[in-house]
């Protein structure tokens, strides 16, 4: 250690007053090195990624092709409806209006048109659309006669049964036009006396045998609404037919009672299924 002392001593001293350059970058040096860190250098040699350069806000007219390419959805619609918003707010109101109509229209016509005939043959269900759209929709008195008229013959053609729900409701419904539309009561009371005519023969022939017990409960029922139907029609200020409309009310609850009498007193039998509700009696009785 005392060896070394001369040494130390007779080393020349630098000063930093005689070279103060070379003492500002010494003490620069030793400085960096203290304070920086590993992740300090870590990112000397693995430089952050530059930014995407974003494109400009401009109208769609002063843009380019590859500009309108990556752009997004977004964003376009934003800059659509800042350069047009009163042209984009009326096309918006278009296409969802559009798709509340299609929407509506499809309802309609799958509960309205596909499932109401569904019962019936596609030839006979095509006379039915065209009779129905002509007595309400676009009111052609003529025009729904006829089609009324031809879905009756397509049905007879088609084999339907002509004491059936199907048929009897297709001929109210055209005595319910004769009436309502037209406004023509005697013609609806010649189509439902005509029917009430119809049934009442096929229940005083065919009625009693064993293989139309459930027919005949539903034929006999639609007698009586007919019936009184018919005594309401009868009634009308316009018409006033007392004798009548009491003869065809009476008979409606005369057959009424008897039906009911006889299925209490023997008992529902095989096949003859259910007969008129409590409220339907109701409404006859009245």
């Amino acid at each position: 250690m005392h060896s070394l002392k001369p040494c130390i001593r007779s080393m020349p001293m630098m000063s930093c007053q005689s070279s103060p350059r070379i003492c500002h970058q010494l003490f620069r040096s030793q400085s960096t090195r203290s304070t920086q860190t590993p992740f300090r250098r870590l990112s000397q040699w693995h430089p952050r990624p530059t930014p995407r350069p974003q494109i400009p806000l401009l109208p769609l007219s002063q843009l380019t092709r590859s500009q309108r390419r990556h752009k997004s959805f977004y964003r376009a619609t934003r800059e659509l409806y800042r350069d047009y918003p009163f042209s984009v707010a009326f096309a918006t109101f278009c296409i969802i209006s559009a798709s509340g109509l299609f929407f509506y229209a499809n309802h309609v016509y799958q509960n309205y048109i596909i499932s109401e005939f569904a019962s019936y043959p596609e030839p006979v269900a095509n006379k039915l659309r065209r009779a129905l759209w002509y007595s309400n929709y676009d009111l052609q008195p003529d025009s729904a006669l006829k089609y009324y008229q031809q879905a009756l013959e397509v049905a007879q053609e088609c084999g339907m049964d002509a004491y059936s729900d199907e048929i009897l409701g297709v001929k109210f419904q055209l005595a319910s036009f004769l009436e309502k539309q037209m406004q023509k009561p005697r013609l609806a009371i010649d189509v439902l006396e005509e029917v009430r005519k119809q049934c009442t023969e096929w229940e005083t022939e065919k009625g009693g045998l064993v293989e139309n017990r459930g027919m005949r409960s539903r034929v006999l029922g639609q007698s009586v609404r007919l019936s009184v139907k018919l005594g309401e029609l009868y009634a009308r200020p316009d018409i006033m037919n007392t004798e009548a409309a009491e003869e065809s009310l009476v008979w409606a609850v005369t057959t009424l009672l008897k039906e009911q009498e006889r299925r209490e007193r023997e008992g529902v039998k095989e096949g003859e299924g259910d007969w008129m509700s409590a409220e339907e009696i109701g409404g006859a009785l009245e």
